[in-house]
């Protein structure tokens, strides 16, 4: 009898599936199997990583239909051939034991769900949204994601006149991005390559992991470049600084202040761009001109004259020098995050660096053209925001853009928030105080379109509808820019790797789903492919082209330049002074604000967190690798300074209470001297407290613990380290 292949056996198979047995005369050479399998043709499909933000280029390798690698994509300005720890991780995540396999629908108040049909899922839930629109108005819906993954729920809320589209932002980074598009009109980001001096402060590309920009650092450190990085943990970046900084946690404004001042004062400013380019200088210096280096170091913890000299260092090096604009580790955390995120752009502005090779650019960037409209049906007015951002009366100066995602149960209580969706979004565990978010539930209806079993869908939604893993799906393309400077505007997107394993779906085909069961026909009359195609004419980048490379690269549109510099804002000049904070009755101008909470006792602590190389938020701690990883580095442990440690009594791996206002936990502490002694840190990434997220559930702690749900005035963000803690020995 000759033996059969793989392929044939699978044909075989096939045709006999309700066979309960091989009939006895059957017999498989599994070596012959083994040897086809081994020698399968490997396939390379482009992607982009799905495990933060950076949206890295990747190459995923497929063989007899399994993911067989991941690569880096070598074109892609923030990959550029490398991935992360978390890059692998969250690929091999499409294999991952906690995903959501289909459809599910709550039957209790104990969690349980039981498996329903798409259609089934379609037609209860489609019902819900159409009853909840008739009765209280289409304004009351709430869509609420991560933000900057998705293109097709706005078209809906569109047309039943719902405002409160909600990203995660307020959570990370709101206040940056609020004040940069007040002050110069856009994000402006550093040029690595040709900077002799590089100030970071609250940014840490180690920890949260842009890896083309921390190839760039290193190599700009071997040409001569100078790092210095002010932060009050002893960070990755820190590690091959030229110099490590610590500085009282929440104080950073107060540093900043004194930078600005000793530039001002020593004459060591640009005075030609300021004359040129600059808005409310002299405003700026009347509230400011008192506040000196020697001021600042009573507050900061840092002596004046390092202050000064590191002002020296930098006017020294201008305009190839630069304040790092930060990201998560300031603009969200303080109650003076915005005026530190305001002395962030006026220190820049000093050095004059903006559009100077070493300094500072904005992002370049492209437009996509869009399918034709194929709805033509009535549409509604639309209704306030339910988060009352931007919204008079309310919070006049948030982004409506971003939104206040950490209030969502008010929204509820309130009436203006009926029916939820969370699309790749699990507020539970990623905004503070998990048990008020918890409320979530009380809505009258709450779709988690998620890929695994988050808190969020495990405790308040009614329906849980899975999404298909990253490499399983082809998306709308996008723009790759920000967060460090590149020259030229960049085109990637996800291109189908994997057939799906279980009965997911795209967002694309469940919001056809979806809208149809509403009563909407022919919303998304397109394709995903025919999408790509009609986004990527305008730009002359053909769907096969894209495929082939995995990231195109258009000209450079955004290089250094001299004169006739322009920034979007009401002056045309980067201002030193908000207009819409005076029309709001606020100051125009930074001056110091204290941190809202001060530790008192011998035992409390500032609370602050940070990102870990290897894990991404939360979105990985149910990974085995990763977690492998944080096992062996003993990551769930929360730091403390050595010497507050020896005053309390705590030695390497002993177990803490760790209690806020809200809430006790318990904790094992690794003692270092590479921490500020006011505060202990935590890992931002642990807590999981989903079970059904075996290998993540109850390790660790998680800072959203320990913190209320706040809302800042002017920007929306949580604060996120305005968090006193006390801590005492023992626990478990």
């Amino acid at each position: 009898m000759q033996p059969i292949s793989r392929r044939s056996f699978l044909k075989l198979a096939a045709a006999t599936t309700t066979a309960v047995a091989l009939p006895q005369a059957l017999k498989m050479d599994f070596q012959a199997f083994a040897e086809e399998a081994k020698h399968a043709e490997v396939t390379r499909v482009p992607s982009l990583c799905n495990g933060c933000s950076s949206y890295c280029g990747v190459w995923a390798y497929v063989k007899n239909g399994r993911l067989w690698k991941i690569e880096g994509n070598d074109i892609h300005m923030k990959s550029r051939g490398h991935i992360c720890a978390r890059g692998h991780g969250i690929a091999q995540n499409v294999y991952n034991p906690g995903r959501v396999t289909q459809p599910m629908k709550r039957v209790d108040n104990k969690n349980n769900f039981q498996p329903i049909t798409w259609e089934e899922a379609f037609q209860e839930v489609g019902a819900k949204m159409k009853a909840i629109v008739e009765e209280h108005g289409g304004d009351k819906m709430v869509w609420a994601c991560h933000g900057g993954k998705e293109s097709y729920a706005q078209q809906f809320m569109d047309i039943i006149g719902s405002s409160t589209y909600i990203t995660h932002y307020a959570t990370c980074f709101s206040a940056k991005t609020n004040i940069w598009q007040n002050m110069v009109g856009g994000m402006f980001n550093p040029d690595f390559d040709q900077a002799k001096t590089m100030l970071f402060v609250g940014r840490n590309y180690a920890g949260g992991i842009i890896p083309a920009a921390m190839k760039r650092i290193t190599e700009a450190k071997a040409k001569g470049g100078k790092i210095i990085v002010v932060d009050p943990r002893f960070c990755e970046l820190a590690t091959i600084a030229d110099e490590w900084i610590p500085i009282r946690p929440g104080t950073d404004l107060a540093f900043f202040l004194g930078i600005a001042h000793t530039l001002i004062t020593e004459n060591l400013y640009n005075q030609s761009f300021v004359e040129q380019y600059v808005y409310g200088f002299d405003e700026f210096w009347m509230h400011n001109k008192d506040f000196s280096a020697d001021q600042a170091a009573t507050i900061c913890g840092i002596a004046a004259d390092k202050i000064r000299e590191v002002a020296r260092e930098l006017a020294g090096s201008a305009p190839h020098a630069f304040l790092d604009p930060g990201y998560h580790g300031l603009a969200a955390h303080y109650q003076n995050s915005n005026e530190t995120m305001m002395l962030n752009i006026i220190i820049n502005a000093l050095l004059g660096n903006f559009w100077k090779a070493g300094g500072l650019f904005p992002a370049a960037s492209t437009t996509f053209g869009h399918p034709e409209a194929t709805y033509y049906g009535p549409v509604a007015a639309k209704g306030i925001r339910a988060d009352g951002a931007g919204e008079v009366g309310e919070y006049p100066l948030v982004e409506p853009s971003r939104g206040i995602p950490q209030r969502i149960p008010d929204m509820i209580e309130k009436g203006r928030a009926r029916m939820v969706f969370f699309y790749s979004y699990n507020p539970l565990r990623s905004a503070p105080e998990p048990e008020y978010q918890k409320k979530i539930k009380n809505a009258d209806l709450v779709v988690s379109i998620p890929y695994d079993w988050n808190e969020t869908s495990l405790y308040t939604a009614h329906y849980i509808l899975p999404e298909n893993h990253y490499l399983e799906r082809t998306e709308h393309p996008k723009v790759i820019n920000g967060n460090i400077y590149w020259p030229a505007t960049q085109v990637a997107t996800r291109f189908k790797a994997l057939e799906s394993t279980t009965s997911s779906l795209d967002l694309l085909d469940i919001m056809k789903g979806l809208t149809k069961a509403y009563g909407i026909e022919n919303l998304y009359g397109y394709t995903v492919e025919e999408e790509l195609e009609v986004a990527l004419g305008p730009i002359g980048v053909s769907v096969d082209e894209l495929r082939e490379k995995g990231c195109i690269e258009l000209m450079p549109s955004v290089l250094p330049k001299e004169e006739g510099l322009t920034f979007g804002t009401f002056t045309g000049k980067i201002e030193f002074s908000i207009g819409a904070w005076r029309k709001e009755g606020y100051l125009g101008v930074p001056t110091w604000v204290p941190p809202l909470v001060e530790p008192a006792e011998v035992n409390q602590f500032r609370l602050i967190h940070g990102k870990q190389p290897w894990h991404s938020h939360i979105m990985t701690t149910n990974n085995p690798y990763l977690m492998a990883i944080t096992e062996e580095k003993k990551g769930t442990y929360m730091w403390m300074n050595s010497s507050r440690a020896g005053e309390l009594g705590i030695q390497e791996g002993d177990w803490v209470t760790v209690s806020s206002d809200i809430t006790s936990k318990q904790v094992q502490v690794h003692i270092t001297e590479g921490l500020h002694p006011e505060c202990v840190w935590l890992p931002s990434t642990y807590g999981t407290f989903s079970e059904k997220l075996e290998l993540g559930y109850g390790q660790g702690v998680n800072y959203n613990d320990f913190i209320p749900a706040r809302i800042d005035k002017k920007t929306g963000h949580v604060m996120g380290q305005e968090c006193i803690v006390t801590i005492t020995k023992g626990g478990k």
